[in-house]
């Protein structure tokens, strides 16, 4: 298969990273011809070295708006006739789809959206129709795309890749208990970090959250922190490359708050190591969460009743093998046994 993958505007350290790398690389290995085409040109850039180096990479040299479009009209006018596009971003859908009708180009467009449909306000979700096919990586997200009238058969729900990993297995020495949060650190925004610090002013004194991550609101969250009285409950460590190597405590839960999600890569990557998890119940969260399972879910905006799953969550006794079977479905093998029969699937539609 020769595929272009166009990706929307990323940073270089979410987890839509974490997957291309995983997605690419397979199908590179598979014998398959893979571009690479980034919408901009992302501000860490260790993640593109991990990919293989029979991968095509591609990236704006402009990040203007008119020059962007050029960027996009030169990588669809210039492709070769039998290059199929997964794509990103619901704008450069439109905009391909609009050049194949003048073009007559016989290509296949194939949407694969990292981010709740619903919850978006950077574009049109109307501009997702004009795709041919869709990979959907939540339940929630393929109910989203039927709300917009694309009809069932078109859709093909694959979720996401997790690897297996041993189970994490690391002593608390400093005799308190560790809360871990892993991601983008936003106060109000989709990762809603001030949910999660006004839950920690109500949790038992015992109980600490470790922030690995990085972000424009880092400041105002300490800040919040102070307000709140719980700076000796929070410890800032900074994005890291590996966050998992970087530990010394043994966390008892990973926790999300966010107010939405596509499918949360570092839920698979903590459930794998045998780690459960709590989220707020964003649309799609049940795809991972198994209550008593694998971890807790709370109401989102509901504060108390984070707080409460949170101490429940530091007595509980859950099974770390357990919690790593719970997520076998997306365990690699299998989602790339399946992704490659999908794509085969809809190119030779």
């Amino acid at each position: 298969m020769n595929l272009t993958f166009v990706t929307n505007k990323i940073s270089g350290r979410g987890g839509t990273e974490t997957v291309l790398v995983k997605v690419l690389n397979n199908l590179a290995k598979n014998g398959n011809s893979i571009r690479l085409v980034l919408s901009n040109l992302t501000p860490n850039k260790e993640w593109l070295h991990n990919l293989d180096p029979s991968i095509k990479i591609v990236y704006p040299k402009n990040s203007d708006k008119f020059n962007r479009l050029l960027y996009f009209l030169r990588i669809f006018l210039t492709s070769a006739k039998n290059t199929n596009y997964v794509i990103l971003s619901p704008n450069i859908i439109k905009l391909f789809a609009k050049l194949r009708n003048l073009t007559h180009k016989k290509c296949k467009l194939i949407s694969w959206f990292h981010f709740s449909i619903a919850n978006q306000h950077d574009y049109d979700p109307k501009n997702i129709i004009f795709a041919d096919y869709h990979l959907a990586i939540s339940s929630q997200i393929k109910k989203q795309m039927m709300d917009l009238g694309i009809e069932e058969q078109r859709i093909f729900l694959i979720f996401n890749p997790a690897e297996h990993h041993k189970l994490l297995n690391l002593k608390a020495n400093d005799g308190q208990k560790h809360l871990l949060y892993v991601g983008r650190v936003q106060k109000n925004g989709q990762k809603n970090l001030k949910e999660l610090l006004h839950a920690m002013k109500l949790v038992d004194s015992s109980i600490v959250l470790d922030v690995y991550g990085g972000g424009k609101d880092e400041e105002e969250c300490k800040r919040l922190c102070k307000e709140l009285e719980i700076s000796n409950h929070v410890k800032w460590h900074g994005w890291t490359e590996n966050v998992w190597d970087t530990l010394s405590n043994q966390p008892f839960a990973l926790i999300l708050t966010s107010k939405f999600e596509g499918l949360p890569m570092v839920f698979l990557e903590g459930m794998s190591r045998g780690i459960p998890c709590i989220s707020a119940n964003f649309d799609g969260y049940n795809d991972v969460i198994k209550d008593h399972l694998n971890g807790m879910f709370y109401s989102l905006g509901n504060v108390e009743e984070c707080a409460s799953k949170i101490n429940e969550m530091a007595q509980a006794k859950f099974e770390p093998v357990n919690v790593q079977k719970s997520i076998s479905k997306f365990y690699e093998e299998q989602y790339f046994n399946n992704l490659h029969n999908v794509l085969k699937k809809v190119i030779n539609y």
